[in-house]
């Protein structure tokens, strides 16, 4: 609850003053990660035997838009700047993964709302997997790569808040899976929000038109963690010995 109070006064000051953007909020969480008393994961990389006795489940979707209809116009402006075009039309290439900080669903559907910030997927700790935008249409939470991935969004305080849910994470790997073999996504194509930051080197498909400090990557201050080493080796590792195919469409 503490972290959300912040979260809602922190950005309840800057709305008074201007609109906020994703270095608005990608500020906030490596604020949130890099405070005092922020813990990481210590739990085991190697993915736990539980979910390789898990049967894939094909995922469904409870639909709870974002109000993304009345952004069009901001959002044609933000892809041109940031990405060279107008365009917000999807093909996904690229799947990346995040957590909320923000500790509650509904905590994180007003956030999003609030300040136009925007992913297509949004995982409940309970497993609920629900639908923020349509999959054919870009959003704006993974800056660098909007123009290319859908965004994955898990409802956790902290990585090892996340680990602790067998349910969500095992649904978020189901996601995953069902999603590339519908779009026909490479593992190699699955990331981290904290890969995406390291920008070129780890993604060449990193786009940054705007910034021309740090063009290729993120700002220090904006470096990610989200979601965290652990649960991407426990994802990568999962798909390894589960690979997608047309059967889990």
């Amino acid at each position: 609850m503490r972290i959300l109070i912040l979260f809602i006064a922190l950005t309840t000051l800057n709305v008074l003053a201007r609109p906020i953007g994703n270095e608005d909020i990608n500020r906030m969480q490596f604020n949130h990660e890099h405070r005092s008393g922020y813990k990481k994961s210590a739990k085991s990389k190697k993915l736990p035997a539980k979910y390789e006795d898990m049967q894939y489940k094909k995922p469904t979707f409870k639909v709870w838009h974002l109000p993304y209809l009345e952004w069009e116009q901001n959002y044609r402006s933000y892809f041109k700047k940031y990405y060279g075009d107008t365009n917000l039309k999807l093909n996904p290439s690229m799947i990346v993964m995040h957590y909320t900080v923000i500790p509650t669903v509904e905590g994180t559907y007003r956030a999003l709302s609030r300040n136009e910030v925007s992913v297509q997927l949004m995982v409940g700790p309970d497993g609920t997997i629900y639908e923020l935008m349509p999959l054919n249409r870009r959003c704006t939470g993974a800056y660098g790569v909007n123009h290319v991935a859908l965004s994955i969004e898990m409802v956790a305080s902290t990585e090892s808040d996340l680990l602790s849910r067998s349910k969500q994470v095992f649904a978020s790997f189901c996601l995953v899976k069902y999603l590339m073999a519908k779009y026909d996504i490479p593992l190699s194509k699955i990331v981290a929000h904290y890969e995406v930051s390291e920008g070129k080197k780890r993604v060449p498909e990193y786009t940054d038109l705007y910034d021309k400090v740090y063009p290729d990557r993120y700002p220090p201050s904006s470096a990610r963690l989200d979601p965290g080493p652990t649960y991407m080796n426990w994802l990568r590792s999962y798909l390894k010995e589960n690979p997608p195919s047309r059967e889990d469409l």
